[in-house]
């Protein structure tokens, strides 16, 4: 039977090789269509999450289960219909255009004679659409490596959009975006989450910001899962002073009265 759970971790534990410090265990879980904000302090491990969800690392122990199945059980290419992953960088040599590092999103979609064939040229309604969506659209000519880190961080963004995974795993997307591109991309991703059920994990800095968009909140430190709940329920916990070892100040948003952290 099919689970109905997008992601399911269970006792996930991994062991850093520079450090003695322990990561988990983690233990949580996930429906389609959900949008979860991944928060903590630098060092507490969110990137290491995502890695492990997307099985770029392989835990020490533990289930990692996506739509029921082991993630170490999918081929490649199978897991890359299922999960799509931004990094928080990408450094690359090869000469592409913006265009075809976006459409290389599309290789998970297409057959593996498909991919043979693929020459990178294909003009799809979605594939436009993203490149609009995320303002890459003057800039699909332009060479990966010339540009600014906020336009290579949306278009690895546009890539994973194009990918249309089901999950979709973000370490700090809006990193190094202008405030409407930032704006813009996390109202794309709402949008994803709930017209296409896209389950949704995004490690993320801005307590100001993130509970105006996600629906649950995976609160991390020193490589343990500490709190989670929905961002009214984090927010307003005096959990979260402490793990940031600041006196935050709570406001609410003037228009949806949501909860909003600010640093003194």
């Amino acid at each position: 039977m099919t689970s109905p759970l997008m992601l399911e971790l269970q006792a996930v534990t991994y062991r850093w090789s520079t450090t003695s410090k322990a990561f988990g265990p983690i233990t949580s879980s996930a429906p389609p269509g959900q949008f979860i904000g991944l928060i903590g302090p630098n060092g507490a491990g969110k990137s290491t999450l995502l890695k492990l969800i997307a099985a770029f690392w392989a835990r020490e122990s533990g289930t990692i289960r996506v739509q029921g199945r082991d993630i170490s059980d999918f081929k490649a290419s199978e897991r890359a219909r299922r999960v799509a992953f931004v990094p928080q960088s990408l450094d690359t040599q090869f000469d592409l255009t913006v265009r075809e590092v976006v459409e290389l999103g599309r290789l998970s979609q297409l057959s593996w004679r498909e991919r043979l064939q693929f020459k990178g040229t294909g003009k799809t309604a979605r594939l436009e659409e993203i490149l609009i969506t995320t303002g890459l659209d003057h800039l699909e000519h332009r060479p990966y490596n010339t540009l600014s880190g906020g336009e290579a961080k949306r278009a690895l963004l546009a890539a994973a959009l194009v990918q249309e995974a089901p999950l979709l795993l973000l370490d700090e997307p809006t990193a190094h975006l202008d405030p409407g591109h930032a704006m813009k991309f996390l109202e794309l991703v709402r949008n994803m989450v709930d017209h296409k059920q896209t389950t949704v994990v995004m490690a993320y800095h801005d307590l100001a910001t993130v509970g105006l968009y996600v629906d649950m909140l995976w609160v991390m430190d020193q490589g343990q899962l500490v709190l989670t709940g929905t961002p009214e329920e984090v927010l307003t916990n005096p959990l979260i002073r402490s793990i940031y070892d600041t006196d935050l100040i709570e406001v609410r948003h003037p228009r949806t009265q949501r909860p909003m952290l600010l640093f003194p």
